[in-house]
């Protein structure tokens, strides 16, 4: 998101193109998109569940929990005088998180955007779909055949007959 915003931060990254000299077209962010998904996409067909949550806090409430980090000495570990001056560009990450959601939001890992203005609403939400989506795998304990359960016994018992 910040290379979004602040493309120049690609200048010192090595990439093949000298970015301290040109600002990436839109191909360049696509391409990066396209990786995601293509990464997501190998995570899910080796059965790997992605989950991606986007948690929006409302500009009021981010200026609130910042103030709360800088009153409370205790929180301030908390605070970055950067998130600061990162919320002038708050109209650009906006637009950026969109497109991020936008191009990478796919059927095997789709986006979920969830309000955190209050804590308790975003931990009930997200946990809500953590829990449907592994119930979604059907995933149960392994049954035991016959075999299986005889060999335990005898295993049982020959723990049991140990001196």
């Amino acid at each position: 998101m910040v290379t979004r915003v602040h493309p120049i931060i690609l200048a010192s990254q090595k990439l093949p193109v000298d970015y301290s000299k040109q600002t990436p077209d839109e191909s360049f962010w696509l391409q990066r998109y396209g990786d995601i998904n293509n990464f997501e996409h190998y995570l899910s067909n080796n059965g790997t569940l992605v989950l991606k949550f986007f948690l929006h806090v409302s500009k009021e409430e981010q200026k609130k929990r910042f103030l709360k980090r800088i009153e409370d000495p205790e929180k301030n570990w908390k605070f970055s005088d950067r998130d600061v001056v990162e919320r002038k560009h708050w109209k650009e990450y906006q637009k950026a998180y969109e497109q991020v959601f936008f191009h990478t939001s796919t059927a095997s890992a789709p986006w979920y955007i969830i309000p955190a203005d209050r804590k308790w609403v975003m931990q009930l939400l997200v946990s809500q779909i953590i829990v449907d989506r592994l119930e979604s795998l059907g995933v149960e304990y392994p049954q035991l055949t016959a075999n299986q359960r005889e060999n335990i016994e005898k295993s049982k018992n020959m723990l049991l007959e140990e001196s």
